[in-house]
């Protein structure tokens, strides 16, 4: 695989930094971000979709807005994995939105084998392909730092964190004054399974994508502006 410098805090981009009008890619870009909790996939994830006019499907927040299930929301508190087969049918139900037609960000997919093979499968069946897979580098002792002081403005999905992105007024949204609050997956006894499970689970994935030529490796340790002009230099020209 290839490795390259870069990386990050998971805290939401900096506001300077993607205000233009989204780039419009010169052919369809498939690409995945996979990196444990903490490792800032989810805002490298949006960044890359609007700077290339793409789809970002979060798979993280599918799972946890589906409150009515009660099954997943068990399994998401308790920072187990969730089904194969459900997680791969989200996927590909929201690769068939509209906003899917130039392109895919998949932020935090696919976490195992299966779902790496049903992935596959789905993508074949709309003749369309993976161009490459960023691992998002970090120790678990950084990731469990970074995620258990996060908090989150749920409405608007904007992140926090006391220590490394505090919001001005202590508990409260920069923009609406709302109160913030924790996931409960963010838990500290939830966070250390998550963390195993993450990297018990994602070693095999990243070791097939490494046979297939298409893993990049960051280093996420680093602030978030490194970590996103590293992932620009994945596509150069565009």
């Amino acid at each position: 695989d290839m490795t390259v410098e870069g990386a990050d805090v998971n805290q939401p981009p900096q506001p300077q930094a993607e205000q233009s009008t989204p780039s419009k890619p010169r052919q369809h870009i498939g690409v995945a971000l996979i990196g444990p909790p903490g490792s800032g996939k989810g805002a490298q994830s949006r960044r890359l979709a609007e700077r290339f006019g793409l789809c970002h499907v979060d798979i993280g927040a599918v799972l946890r807005g589906m409150s009515n299930n009660g099954s997943v929301k068990l399994q998401t508190e308790q920072g187990r994995l969730v089904d194969d087969k459900l997680v791969s049918d989200l996927v590909s139900r929201d690769l068939d939105r509209p906003q899917c037609s130039a392109g895919f960000v998949l932020d935090g997919f696919p976490r195992t084998i299966g779902q790496a093979e049903r992935l596959d499968s789905m993508l074949a069946e709309r003749s369309r392909q993976l161009d490459a897979v960023v691992q998002l580098d970090l120790s678990p002792e950084l990731a469990a730092e970074r995620v258990t002081g996060r908090l989150y403005h749920l409405p608007s999905g904007r992140v926090y964190h006391h220590r490394f992105s505090p919001p001005k007024r202590p508990g409260h949204d920069n923009e609406t004054g709302e109160p913030l609050a924790m996931r409960p997956d963010d838990f500290p006894d939830v966070m250390q399974r998550r963390l195993a499970s993450h990297f018990e689970s994602s070693a095999p994935v990243l070791q097939r994508y490494e046979r297939l030529g298409l893993l990049k490796r960051i280093d996420a340790s680093r602030p978030a502006n490194s970590v996103w002009q590293t992932l620009l230099r994945l596509f150069p020209g565009d």
